[in-house]
């Protein structure tokens, strides 16, 4: 009978390691689908501006272009598509995630509040600007503005 219980341990053991295995190959292969539509989606360069993104619908919020790249690797033109909520920082997992040593792991709050963008400072180390002025609170922003965040800058575009 202790032996039938131990069998009994040992299967449910090995039946949570299979669900593990299974959940993470799906999480990965979820990041992998996730970082692939982010790199599709590089706006054409053209010389009227930005152009509008290959295959794509038209974007409700609009999307941040990338007008100066620090380090990040980055070209100049690409694009983040915007929702509601943005969260712009270091972190891999942020709506704007952007490799540079002079952003915080979440930098700065971009969200659309009823009929205008409103940015805001998440007390990063290095500040957040607005078309070179210094953000404190959460402040109203307007399409053709440049945040500057570290040493990138992005155009807020329809």
């Amino acid at each position: 009978m202790g032996q039938s219980i131990t069998s009994a341990t040992l299967d449910f053991v090995i039946l949570l390691l299979r669900i593990s295995v299974i959940f993470f190959l799906y999480f990965f292969l979820y990041q992998v689908v996730r970082v692939i539509r982010r790199e599709l989606q590089v706006v054409g360069t053209g010389t009227g501006g930005a152009g509008v993104l290959a295959g794509a619908a038209q974007n409700l919020y609009g999307k941040l272009i990338v007008m100066s790249s620090g380090d990040t690797g980055l070209q100049r033109g690409y694009a983040f598509e915007l929702g509601a909520v943005n969260m712009i920082g270091r972190r891999p997992d942020s709506d704007v995630a952007l490799n540079d040593s002079f952003l915080s792991s979440e930098h700065a709050l971009l969200e659309w509040r009823g009929d205008s963008w409103w940015l805001e400072d998440q007390r990063s180390t290095n500040g957040t600007f607005i078309n070179d002025i210094e953000v404190a609170d959460p402040t109203p922003i307007v399409y053709g503005d440049i945040i500057r965040i570290g040493r990138i800058e992005l155009k807020l575009s329809r």
